[in-house]
């Protein structure tokens, strides 16, 4: 199953609402960023989204990331995000150790909710495997990002500092 297709079954054995963006996460620049963003069926389901009671995120890292490997992201792309000290991502949102979003351009072509509108969601669950994320959830749940976590044991002890 891809995160789609678990979103929807959750939301239908939940009885709750599930929407998707379709749109492509990250943008070629932010001016096409920001015209999208004005769209009446994108501002939509960004007013709706900010709205949730529970949202299930994933968390990445620099190393690991769905973005570098859909190569929607290069490793080119991801050496300005190490120069500010980006460790993790939240909805295509790279933040730092304080869990506060970096500031590059790449900010400015990502479409999703902004980290700051992801805090205000009553409950932000963040679901890891792996043992390579400790960092990066640390991170989160320093910047106030998650308010609940599932995670494996491998992710656990990263988390905890220590090794298995």
């Amino acid at each position: 199953y891809d995160a789609v297709e678990l979103g929807r079954r959750l939301a239908n054995q939940w009885q709750g609402t599930f929407l998707t963006l379709n749109t492509p996460a990250l943008l070629p620049d932010a001016d096409m960023c920001s015209r999208l963003l004005k769209l009446e069926q994108i501002c939509n389901v960004l007013t709706r989204l900010a709205q949730a009671d529970l949202a299930l995120v994933g968390i990445g890292t620099l190393d690991n990331s769905v973005f570098l490997e859909r190569r929607t992201l290069t490793i080119h792309d991801v050496q300005p995000l190490r120069v500010v000290g980006a460790v993790g991502e939240i909805l295509g949102r790279f933040y730092n150790a304080e869990g506060v979003e970096c500031d590059t351009p790449l900010k400015d072509r990502v479409v999703s909710l902004p980290l700051s509108v992801l805090k205000n969601i009553p409950n932000v669950v963040g679901v890891v495997t792996g043992g390579d994320r400790g960092l990066a959830v640390r991170a989160a749940i320093r910047g106030g990002l998650l308010k609940s976590l599932v995670i494996d044991e491998a992710a656990a002890s990263a988390v905890l500092g220590r090794n298995l």
